[in-house]
């Protein structure tokens, strides 16, 4: 992942990572949800079959490409709220908006000095590289679409859709497959934002809906 604003005067939103609850510990995230609306980027990867060869398993990704991976989730997420602020007047979407903004700029924050504490240099993966791709061509489409009730919907149904990847990702692969504790932790406490943007997100989208 909230607090409507007053018409000409809009409050900050209390964060995601205040409001909310405790999460479960890493060890059972990878069965709470299930793949639903993924991107490109949690497409399942074989490696090539050669004759009646077995597929080649997955190469893990490292604790490097794992921080470029929120990396790349994060600015994603801040380009598309900040153009939602740029286009809406509806207060609740601008609260919502507001709320991811703040919320994935303080996960980057985080990340860069877990990084710098643990030496982790971030590096590029194919998921990555497919995310990154995914939003901005996200970012693109919202754009081309023009201010009003049709943006408002778009943008909410495609944060269902993101953020929905985006929990997919952390319980199946992101947060199973670190080894630094402290970036475990760290993506255990993303999770519970992007969980909390989530809820509000589904609410939202069916108060839109004609």
């Amino acid at each position: 992942m909230v607090l409507v604003a007053a018409c000409g005067h809009e409050e900050p939103p209390k964060t995601a990572y205040q409001a909310a609850p405790p999460t479960p510990p890493a060890e059972a995230l990878s069965a709470t949800t299930p793949m639903v609306g993924s991107t490109s980027a949690d497409a399942p990867r074989e490696g090539p079959r050669v004759g009646n060869a077995e597929a080649q398993p997955v190469t893990p990704m490292t604790d490097g490409q794992i921080l470029e991976m929120t990396h790349v989730a994060n600015l994603g997420e801040i380009e598309k709220a900040k153009l939602a602020l740029s286009k809406t007047t509806n207060p609740r979407l601008r609260s919502v908006a507001q709320m991811v903004v703040q919320d994935h700029s303080q996960a980057d924050d985080k990340a860069m000095v877990l990084g710098k504490k643990w030496n982790l240099e971030r590096g590029p993966s194919a998921a990555s590289e497919s995310l990154e791709a995914d939003e901005q061509h996200a970012a693109q489409t919202l754009r081309g679409v023009e201010a009003g009730r049709d943006f408002d919907a778009d943008y909410i149904a495609m944060q269902v859709r993101e953020h929905q990847a985006l929990l997919d990702s952390l319980d199946q692969k992101l947060v199973v497959g670190a080894t630094n504790p402290d970036l475990k932790a760290y993506l255990v406490q993303v999770r519970a934002a992007v969980a909390s943007h989530l809820r509000l997100e589904r609410d939202l989208q069916g108060n839109l809906q004609p």
